[in-house]
Formats: structure tokens, C-alpha cells, sequence
């Protein structure tokens, strides 16, 4: 090989090695270098008004004591209750739009023609989960410190006997607050009771006996879920 073709061979070479490695400095190259890609961010969902009986599965919002905002996921096949909370087939969670009707709190929720705690309950936290401590045939409840929303408080566990029969109960209700009464032997309350802003906030996570563990499940994802805003 002559000394022109070898000088024209080891330009080429240069050339070749020159473009390998321009393609590597290129800009958005998947090998080497180049800027992160932008991330798109995932849109929030708008949550909708808790209206209607049977609900599909998604974010709802709606108001308890005026300007209490609670936001909750639905899980499919849960039903609204009321503008208010949301049920399975054996369970719900219902934030009770009203304090009045829940410090209204029975002194015997089967002989409950006989009234309301004496004297009235304060308007803290502590006074109503202690209310619901002191009533009777509800079980070993005890409240214990939780957390709902950001929002601290109690929660307080009231179960129903197994073996009360409620024909035996006045009016053949057990009636456990103002506006609320049970459904049969061995049903649960969980209360939250919460300091939201000031306000007392109630949610009342109850399920009746028999309640399959899946829905258990489900019920615990709203509570998890539940977000609580004020103005």
C-alpha cells in the first residue's frame, strides 16, 4: 500500500472515531449524558358531590357542622348514606353532620326513655369519649389517643352484647346517642371522636356481626382515607 491510501486510511479512521463520538455527546442520547426527562406530574382527581344511592368507586367531598370539609375514597359497590357517610353491605362510616345529636349520649341505651347523661357532656374531646366509657352494656370500651386527617383525638370502641334481645329494650331499640341506634346483638361502633378547628368532629365506623373480612378491609381504606379541611 502506497503512503497516499494509508494517509487517506487513518483520515477516514479519525473521521469515524470523531463521528462515534459526537453521537455520544449528542443531546437526549439514551447512553450517555443528556438532561433527565421532565416529569409529568399525575393530575388530582376532583372529588364529587356525595349524592345518589349507589356509588361508583372514586373521591367524594361533603360538609358536616357547616364548614367542616371531609373528603373520602369510595371503594366499588358502597353506597351513599344519607349526604353524610358510605356503606357496604355490613359495614359504614358516617361522620355525623351534628355534635348536638351525638353529646345527646342515652345513660342506658336499652332503658333510654329514662334520658340523656346527667349532667350534660362538655363540649371537649375527652368529655364525650368519657361519656361513652362510663355507659353501660357497652363492652370494655376504653378510648385510646388516634389521629384522622391530620386531626387528633379518641377513639373508642362500643360493642353491642351478643345476647341482648332488643324486644326487651324500650320501644325495641338500643339506642346508644340522640338520632342513633344499633341493629342487633353484637354490632361495633368505632367513634373518632376528633378537634377539628375547635369542633368536635364524630365519625362512626360500626359494622354488624357477621361482616365478611374483606369488607372489614375496605371499610378501614375510607377511614384511612378521610381528609378533613376547615375554612
Amino acid at each position: 500500500m502506497n503512503n497516499t491510501a494509508k494517509l487517506a486510511l487513518a483520515a477516514a479512521a479519525v473521521v469515524i472515531a470523531a463521528l462515534v463520538g459526537i453521537r455520544y455527546l449528542l443531546p437526549g442520547d439514551v447512553g450517555i449524558g443528556g438532561p433527565d426527562p421532565t416529569p409529568i406530574p399525575t393530575p388530582t382527581p376532583t372529588p364529587r358531590a356525595l349524592v345518589g344511592d349507589a356509588l361508583e368507586s372514586g373521591t367524594y367531598q361533603f360538609t358536616v357542622l357547616g364548614d367542616v370539609s371531609v373528603t373520602l375514597t369510595v371503594p366499588d359497590g358502597w353506597a351513599n348514606v344519607q349526604g353524610f357517610g358510605v356503606a357496604g353491605d355490613g359495614a359504614a362510616v358516617v361522620v355525623w353532620p351534628s355534635d348536638a345529636e351525638v353529646s345527646h349520649v342515652y345513660a342506658d341505651p336499652c332503658r333510654w326513655h329514662d334520658g340523656f347523661v346527667d349532667p350534660p357532656i362538655g363540649p371537649t374531646v375527652d368529655d364525650l369519649a368519657t361519656a361513652f366509657a362510663n355507659q353501660p352494656q357497652r363492652g370494655d370500651a376504653a378510648p385510646t389517643d388516634v389521629t384522622i386527617g391530620g386531626y387528633s383525638g379518641k377513639m373508642i370502641e362500643l360493642s353491642v352484647p351478643d345476647d341482648i334481645d332488643f324486644a326487651n329494650c324500650d320501644g325495641g331499640k338500643f339506642h346508644g346517642w340522640e338520632g342513633r341506634f344499633q341493629q342487633g346483638p353484637g354490632q361495633i361502633d368505632r367513634l373518632y371522636i376528633l378537634d377539628v378547628g375547635g369542633q368536635r368532629v364524630v365519625i362512626d365506623a360500626h359494622y354488624v356481626r357477621g361482616t365478611s373480612e374483606a369488607e372489614l378491609a375496605e371499610q378501614q381504606a375510607v377511614i384511612d382515607s378521610i381528609q378533613l379541611e376547615i375554612p
